[in-house]
């Protein structure tokens, strides 16, 4: 029952006149998501930039080139990006884990599909981010 009453305090309101005023609720997701393990403790993801890709439930992190390596049955991705000061990083998107497609025999699609877009979904935000600051 509480946990019914605190569902039903999240998603709506009383408005002056007593009535229940319920805001509807769009149940998308967006195709990639920076993922944070923030608590009030710690971070256990901090200093990391780590990506979920929600239509195959794949987790993918990006590292700079040079600060890691990597087994080689690991899939991955390398690419670049220039930023405002005309600085290129070379950066690797490297794969987790995917839940709905099996890396060894996807590993094309996996490529091409999630992670190459993931690398793109990531230089964007660093371009967003870059903009925010310089």
């Amino acid at each position: 029952m509480r946990q019914k009453q605190n569902e039903l305090t999240n998603s709506c309101a009383i408005g002056t006149t007593g009535n229940i005023i319920m805001k509807m609720v769009n149940l998308t997701l967006p195709e990639f998501a920076f993922l944070d393990a923030h608590t009030s403790d710690e971070d256990k993801l901090e200093g990391r930039n780590v990506i979920f890709h929600t239509r195959s439930a794949s987790v993918i992190e990006i590292f700079g080139k040079e600060d890691v390596a990597l087994n080689e049955d690991v899939l991955t991705y390398k690419f670049s990006y220039t930023n405002k000061l005309g600085i290129k990083e070379q950066m690797v998107a490297a794969l987790h884990y995917c839940a709905t497609l099996d890396k060894n025999y996807d590993r094309e699609m996996i490529k091409n599909e999630i992670i190459k877009p993931a690398a793109i979904w990531y230089c964007d935000y660093l371009m967003w981010e870059d903009n925010n600051i310089l």
